[in-house]
C-alpha cells in the first residue's frame, strides 16, 4: 500500500507540471500576435517593420514615368518650338531665354548696319517696337511674270542684310509675304508664301537655322494702305523681313 502510495504521488506530480507547461505554451502563443507591434521588447520587431515598409518605396518607384509623361507634353513638343523637341527647359540649357521685349539698345546698335546694307536699292527700314523691319516692295523686287523669282537687282542689299546677320548669332528674321486684296484670295495667299519663301530662301543659303529663321505669307490680311486705288494696292504688295533678336523670334512670329 505505501508503494501504491508514492506511486500515485508521483503521478499527480508529473501531471501538475505538465498542466503549468501547457499553461505557459498557451500564455506564449496568446503574446504571439504581439508581433507585429513596435514594442520594444518584441526580438523581431524590427525585421517585421522592413517587411511593412518596403511597399512604400517600390509605390514610389512607380510613379516614377508620370513625371516623364508631363515632361513630353512642354512647348518643346510643338512645330514652332524653335529648339530640340524634348523638355520645356531646351531654351533654358542653351542659354537663349525667350523674351517678348527687344531692348533700344540692340535697336539702336543694328539700325544703322541695316540701312547701309540696303543703301542705294529701293528698299526701305522702319523702326518697329521690337523688330528694324525691311520692305521689298514687289512690283521693284520679283519678277511680274514670275511672281515667286526675285529680280537680280535684289541680291546685293538682300546678300548684305543676310552677311551680317550672319555674324550676328543673337539676331533672327521672320519673314513675311504680304499681298493686295485684288482677286482670289486663296491665290493670294499662296503668292504671298511663295515671296516670303524666295526672300528667306537667301538668309537660309547664309547659314541662318530653323532657330534664327521664320517666313509666313499673311496675303492681304495686313495692308499699308487702301486698296481702293492702285497706289494702295502697290503699296500693300509686299515683303517685309522684321530683324530681331533671336530670343524675341518666337514671340514676334506668333503676334504676326
Amino acid at each position: 500500500m505505501k508503494v501504491l502510495k508514492i506511486s500515485t504521488l508521483a503521478l499527480c506530480i508529473g501531471l501538475s507540471a505538465c498542466s503549468q507547461f501547457q499553461a505557459k505554451d498557451k500564455e506564449s502563443s496568446a503574446a504571439a500576435p504581439a508581433a507585429g507591434s513596435s514594442h520594444h521588447w518584441w526580438p523581431f520587431g524590427a525585421e517585421s517593420e522592413a517587411t511593412v515598409a518596403a511597399p512604400a518605396i517600390e509605390k514610389k518607384a512607380v510613379e516614377a514615368p508620370k513625371v516623364a509623361d508631363a515632361g513630353s507634353k512642354q512647348p518643346g513638343g510643338h512645330w514652332w518650338w524653335p529648339f530640340a523637341a524634348g523638355t520645356g527647359q531646351t531654351a533654358g540649357d542653351t542659354g537663349a531665354k525667350l523674351q517678348d521685349q527687344v531692348s533700344k539698345e540692340w535697336l539702336d546698335q543694328h539700325e544703322q548696319a541695316l540701312r547701309t546694307a540696303v543703301a542705294g536699292s529701293k528698299f526701305t527700314i522702319e523702326r518697329r517696337e521690337n523688330a528694324l523691319v525691311l520692305i521689298a516692295p514687289v512690283d521693284s523686287s520679283f519678277n511680274p511674270k514670275r511672281p515667286e523669282l526675285l529680280l537680280p537687282i535684289t541680291l546685293g542689299p538682300l546678300g548684305n542684310v543676310a552677311k551680317m546677320l550672319q555674324n550676328d548669332p543673337e539676331s533672327g528674321v521672320l519673314v513675311l509675304g504680304h499681298s493686295d486684296s485684288s482677286g482670289d484670295k486663296a491665290l493670294n495667299d499662296k503668292v504671298s508664301l511663295q515671296r516670303a519663301q524666295a526672300v528667306s530662301s537667301i538668309f537660309r543659303l547664309s547659314g541662318l537655322g530653323a532657330d534664327r529663321l521664320r517666313l509666313k505669307g499673311v496675303g492681304s490680311s495686313l495692308p499699308r494702305a487702301d486698296n481702293g486705288s492702285a497706289e494702295g494696292r502697290a503699296q500693300n504688295r509686299r515683303v517685309e523681313v522684321l530683324v530681331t533678336q533671336r530670343s524675341s523670334l518666337l514671340a514676334l512670329a506668333q503676334k504676326n
